[in-house]
């Protein structure tokens, strides 16, 4: 099954690829609000679902299996920023165990730690925004162990890399 985090939808959309059957309504009630979460990754370690929240104040979770939502566990973010659109993006690193979603007018990347449940815009905290929407979408190259983020209006593409001890370190301007 795939999904698709609801942004302006009213719930996550499963797609069975295997029958090409859609389904909009397992997962529904999370309301018609723009631009709530954008971006669904799978922790494999938990077996969780976890959006990034682009206007929303949580990070959504989805248990595939109970076909459960939850908005409450991770909430508490926002409005961080002024107009919103904090996070646009999320992405699992394996070797971590965490999630990290692209600040796109957040100042921080947001790390997730799915085992305690808990929410970090602190430890990899970045320049203040120039223009804001300074990165788009975020992705995890496990050949090399490092979160890639795309500029769209930063200058540079942000790195996120990982040491021998699986500490995070700060992002690498490059």
């Amino acid at each position: 099954m795939l999904f698709a985090a609801p942004s302006n939808a009213d719930a996550v959309l499963m797609i069975n690829p295997r029958t090409n059957v859609t389904d909009n309504t397992t997962l529904s009630g999370l309301g018609v609000a723009g631009g709530k979460w954008s971006g669904i990754v799978y922790a494999v370690s938990v077996g969780m679902l976890f959006a990034a929240p682009f206007n929303a104040q949580s990070v959504l979770m989805v248990n595939p299996r109970t076909n459960v939502t939850d908005r409450t566990t991770l909430s508490g973010l926002g409005p961080l920023v002024r107009g919103g659109e904090k996070w646009i993006g999320i992405a699992y690193a394996p070797s971590v165990d965490m999630l990290f979603a692209a600040p796109f007018n957040a100042e921080a990347v947001l790390r997730i730690n799915p085992f305690t449940n808990s929410t970090d815009i602190t430890t990899l905290h970045g320049r203040p925004r120039a223009f804001g929407g300074e990165w788009l979408g975020i992705a995890f190259a496990p050949s090399v162990d490092v979160l890639f983020a795309a500029p769209c209006n930063a200058d540079t593409v942000l790195t996120v890399r990982f040491v021998v001890d699986n500490s995070v370190v700060a992002p690498l301007r490059q």
